[in-house]
Parts: structure tokens; C-alpha cells; sequence
């Protein structure tokens, strides 16, 4: 089972983190110069903006598992030549 269940779950997390960067760039957008103050009405924006790349680390770098992910789809499609 958790052979197959590794590439989608790495795509999840690949789309997921990128996701969350933009959402977290946006947002220091929106917020502008109040974006990136650790204190006041932006600190939750900065604190986001700072430490969502590490969440993404932890699991393993987005480009490995999005390639396991294609990787392991492709196995299941027919003629496949991996």
C-alpha cells in the first residue's frame, strides 16, 4: 500500500508547498510594509512568510517528490518506459 501511495502523496505535498508560497507572498503583498514587521497587525504575515519553507524541508525537497510522484504515475500507465 505504501508503494502506492508515495508519488501521490509527494504531489500533494509539491502542490501544496507551492501553494503556500504564493499564498504567503501574496499576503506580504496585501500587507505591504506591515507584511514584514515581526510585530503588530503583520506578525502573523511575516511569521508565515518566514517559516513555510521549513515545512516543505522536512519531508523532502518539492523536486524529488514531484518526481517520484511522475515517476510512479507513469509506472501505471500502459507502454510506459521507465
Amino acid at each position: 500500500q505504501s508503494k502506492s501511495l508515495g508519488g501521490p502523496i509527494g504531489l500533494l505535498k509539491f502542490s501544496a508547498t507551492k501553494a503556500a508560497g504564493e499564498i504567503a507572498s501574496e499576503a506580504v503583498n496585501i500587507f505591504g510594509g506591515r507584511g514584514i514587521t515581526q510585530g503588530g497587525m503583520g506578525r502573523l504575515v511575516e511569521s508565515f512568510h518566514r517559516t513555510y519553507k521549513f515545512d516543505a524541508i522536512l519531508g523532502g525537497t518539492e523536486e524529488i517528490l514531484a518526481d517520484l510522484g511522475v515517476r510512479q504515475a507513469m509506472k501505471n500507465m500502459p507502454n510506459a518506459k521507465l
